[in-house]
């Protein structure tokens, strides 16, 4: 993940405007940390699309693999799209997209690394 930028801080405090300016500075000084609280797993909304992704994975991980080849989506170059739609009797339903790059597994060989070994 990358550092806010002073352009998009100043359209994050447009659309934000009581957003702290302390808040605002320290986002585009440090690089945001990923990590994980076990708790959240206690929160239904996650739980729910934690147990939907497991329930399916093996099915997505096909399609993904016969659409796209061997490989894997990237969680890094990543869009996560979250609405909602109308299911077919009037109940509002939720869309999640996921949009990663996919990043195909390749064979590499040392024969084909071009620069030399700090070892050597």
């Amino acid at each position: 993940q990358a550092k806010l930028t002073t352009g998009t801080a100043e359209k994050l405090k447009v659309v934000l405007p009581s957003i702290r300016k302390d808040d605002l500075e320290a986002m585009q000084k440090e690089f945001p940390m990923r990590s994980f609280d076990e708790n959240i797993m206690k929160e239904p909304n996650v739980y729910r699309t934690y147990e939907a992704i497991t329930h399916n994975g093996e099915a997505i991980k096909s399609i993904i693999n016969e659409q796209c080849g061997d490989g894997i989506m990237s969680a890094i170059d990543f869009y996560l799209d979250v609405g909602t739609t109308t299911g077919k009797h009037g109940e509002k339903r939720v869309v999640l997209t996921f949009n990663g790059k996919f990043l195909p597994f390749i064979e590499q060989s040392a024969e084909d690394n071009g620069v030399p070994s700090p070892k050597e």
